[in-house]
């Protein structure tokens, strides 16, 4: 008897083990939308309506957050982000902390403008875009 029932729940056991977990689709994934009424960093659209800003500008506050900006700089520094790559961008004196929502690879040295939304300060106070567009000057 016991020759008849090891084998039979040993074969049980093994076919429980290969399930294999159901495929993602791309039906399933959700896609993330900035609320109604404010502006999506990830639309490149959106970016459009920017007004050119100095350094200055971005430091002393004077700009409200969630407005659409455009920043021109040299990049000196490339930073880990989670989501998306980063890096910082200077005038000589001042920084600006940029996430790069589009993913544009850039090196440093690169004399860059970014357009996106400004997103209020990072660490360490440095002001912080969420840029859509970012064209490199050949």
């Amino acid at each position: 008897m016991y020759r008849f029932l090891i084998p039979l729940s040993l074969v049980f056991i093994l076919a429980a083990c290969g399930e294999t977990a159901p495929d993602v689709t791309e039906e399933s994934q959700t896609e993330v939308k900035a609320p109604e009424g404010e502006l999506d960093p990830t639309a490149p659209e959106e970016a459009e309506d920017t007004e050119f800003v100095s350094f200055e500008e971005l430091a002393s506050g004077s700009i409200e957050e969630g407005t659409g900006v455009s920043i021109q700089g040299t990049v000196e520094e490339l930073a880990d982000d989670i989501a998306f790559p980063s890096f910082i961008v200077g005038d000589g004196e001042m920084r600006v902390y940029i996430r790069n929502m589009a993913e544009t690879p850039v090196e440093v040295g690169d004399s860059i403008t970014a357009d996106g939304i400004y997103e209020g300060n990072a660490e360490e106070d440095m002001p912080m875009i969420s840029a859509s567009m970012i064209e490199k000057a050949e």
